[in-house]
């Protein structure tokens, strides 16, 4: 089994493609599969030489003798590898966090995950044939609340990625495209979902989603490497990674280091290192931070599918099964996945769009790690 088959991307438009979430299911592979430090060295190798990444690393960690591999460079203007401490914006790992809020939130009596989410916010959906009483939180956890995606044509332009949003225009954009299909019967990702979770965490909270974030996951446990910023700071702590945008058919990557966090923001706004990525999946899959029944609702996917509650599940070619997310946002490619064994590969990689060729790289180098 493979982490690639299917993707699931923001839209490409003109010459401008910046794919920023990515969730891949199960598949069959090609070629027999390899694994350890050499196939994961392959694996960022051609991600810089032949998929025009600036830079791409794979990380191990949890292994008792944790390793790491590198190709290229952390950006245009610095020629080093991109480190274990080096920001970088995770895209949709984003989900990973704001889920687990959300789970909080359900284990601490406030939120019901099968309560129709037009309790929290009221006349949200009014106007739009989306039923907001039948349309559950757990649904918009899971992907299959039959809501359009907000962010078709907005991250594939460059001028949109600079500007300030009101977060809550997205829900109503992705709302007012229409119900795609029954609340349940299908599952299809959508952005849109987590702007929804991220406007409940707030009215329920009375406090920014990113105050949620840190105060309850990353202060506590010193994940001083991860954020989510506020409208307005387009620019990661240093050190950071400079993404790229390969633009299709010339020789031309746009660099996407400034991006507002208001345009992704609880889908995918989010950024961190690797150190505090592989942190992160230890606490979330330890049981630190989420109680036993909620952890296991979280990692159950859907059934013959492999997304559960903000979490993504394959069992790799060597029979190991892993937790974790991946994303994109422009520029950034991500993948973060934890083995039930502990071990963690984190894989980071300065290139989008997030088509088939590179995702896969990106799997096989996660693939490699883990079952090295």
């Amino acid at each position: 089994m493979s982490l690639l088959t299917r993707t699931r991307r923001w839209a490409v438009v003109a010459t401008v493609a910046a794919s920023a979430a990515v969730a891949v299911a199960p598949g069959a592979v090609a070629a027999p599969p390899a694994y350890g430090k050499a196939a994961a060295q392959a694996a960022v190798t051609a991600l810089v030489s032949q998929q025009r990444a600036m830079g791409s690393s794979a990380f191990l960690f949890g292994s008792g003798a944790d390793w790491s591999v590198h190709a290229g460079a952390v950006s245009g203007q610095e020629n080093r590898p991109i480190g274990d401490r080096d920001h970088f914006r995770i895209g949709s790992l984003t989900k990973m966090y704001v889920s687990t809020v959300v789970l909080q939130l359900v284990g601490e009596g406030k939120l019901a995950l099968d309560t129709g989410f037009g309790a929290y916010l009221p006349g949200l959906a009014t106007g739009t044939t989306n039923d907001d009483t039948k349309i559950t939180v757990r649904h918009l956890l899971q992907h299959t609340t039959g809501i359009a995606e907000y962010l078709n044509v907005m991250a594939a332009l460059p001028t949109n990625w600079w500007r300030t949003y009101d977060v809550t225009g997205h829900a109503k954009s992705g709302l007012n495209q229409g119900s795609q299909f029954a609340p349940g019967s299908k599952y299809s990702y959508s952005n849109t979902n987590y702007i929804i979770l991220g406007l409940i965490i707030e009215k329920l909270t009375g406090r920014p989603v990113a105050q949620e974030i840190a105060e309850r996951i990353l202060l506590p446990h010193g994940l001083g490497g991860t954020g989510l910023q506020n409208a307005g700071q387009q620019l990661m702590p240093t050190p950071y990674v400079t993404g790229y945008v390969a633009v299709p058919f010339v020789p031309v990557r746009i660099d996407s280091r400034s991006q507002d966090p208001t345009m992704a923001w609880a889908a995918g706004a989010m950024y961190s290192t690797a150190t505090d990525t592989a942190k992160f999946l230890d606490l979330l899959l330890g049981g630190a931070l989420l109680p036993p029944a909620l952890l296991t609702e979280m990692k159950t996917p859907l059934p013959g599918g492999f997304y559960g509650l903000g979490l993504s599940t394959y069992e790799l070619p060597c029979g190991v099964r892993v937790y974790g997310h991946n994303g994109a946002i422009p520029g950034y490619l991500t993948f973060g996945f934890r083995a039930e064994n502990g071990r963690k590969a984190v894989v980071l990689t300065s290139v989008t769009p997030a088509e088939e060729p590179r995702v896969k790289l990106a799997s096989d180098a996660v693939t490699a790690v883990v079952c090295s």
